[in-house]
Formats: structure tokens, sequence, C-alpha cells
């Protein structure tokens, strides 16, 4: 404990002398160093602002794609999980919105985790409810084992027999 005759060190800078024989340059250093860091903080909100516009394009680029131009099947990737699942998520809404009957291609699934099935499980209820089709073609036996092993197989409407007719 800290007795009465010494001294007290709560907000003693231990490096305090290094800026004592320059006050100077010192004020220089820091106006360098403000404006060093404004510089670098707008040339990375420059970055994100182009980032976010590249996004925004592609995105609409997709919807213009998938809607102009008549195009209502989406192909699933082979590896489905929660990482992609928002991706996934938008694409099935712009389909959703701009198509009376969509396809969705699952024969290269490989992998589906829960997150992507519950997806899929609401994409089919609010078409149902909006009078839409959604119709899964050929899908894997990886894919119908997981929606079977879950009991989601008769809500998505696939089964075995029929995945590789039509």
């Amino acid at each position: 404990m800290a007795e009465k005759n010494e001294k007290d060190l709560i907000g003693f800078d231990p490096l305090a002398w290094m800026n004592d024989g320059d006050t100077e340059s010192s004020a220089q250093n820091d106006n360098v160093d403000t404006a060093h860091t404004v510089d670098t903080e707008q040339v990375a909100l420059a970055e994100q602002k182009e980032e976010l516009d590249t996004v925004i394009v592609t995105e609409a680029a997709i919807e213009s794609d998938l809607v102009e131009g008549g195009n209502s099947q989406l192909i699933l990737d082979s590896t489905l999980n929660i990482q992609n699942v928002s991706h996934l998520y938008e694409q099935l809404l712009v389909l959703l919105e701009g198509q009376d009957k969509i396809e969705i291609d699952a024969s290269s699934v490989v992998t589906v985790d829960t997150a992507t099935l519950q997806l899929l499980i609401v994409l089919k209820q609010s078409a149902v409810k909006l009078g839409k089709e959604i119709i899964f073609d050929f899908p894997s036996d990886k894919f119908i084992e997981s929606a079977e092993l879950l009991g989601l197989a008769e809500m998505l409407e696939i089964d075995q027999a029929a995945a590789g007719f039509f």
C-alpha cells in the first residue's frame, strides 16, 4: 500500500519524458498523424462505398436477369449451410417476387443443413400463400436423405421415386 509520504502513481505516464524536449515538433507530428488518420479513414470509406456499389449493381443485374429474362430456375450449390443462407434467401426472394413457378435444381447438393431446409420450408409455405408453385428438380440422394431425416421431405414435396423422372 502507498503511504502518505510516497508519491501517488495514479495518472503517471512513464513515457512522458519522451515528449518533454520538443513540444513544437510534437504538435506538428500530432497534426500529421491526425491528417494521416483522416486520409486513411476517407480511403477506407471510399473503398467500402465502391464495394457496396458493386454489390448493388451485381444484385440489380441478378434481379433483372432472373425476373426479366423469365428464368425461373435456381441451381443449388453442392454445399448448403448457414454461411450462405442469406445469399440463397435473397435469390429466392427475387424469384418469388417475379415468378409464378420456381424450379429449384437440387441435383448437385452433397451437404445440406437444417437452416437451409428451414428456409426452403418457409419458401414453400410463402409460395402456397401467394398461389405460386415451387418444384424441386432432380433432388440428389443426400438432399432427399437430409429432408427425410428431419421429416421435411413431405412438406417439400420431394421423394425418391419421382426424383429422376421429370
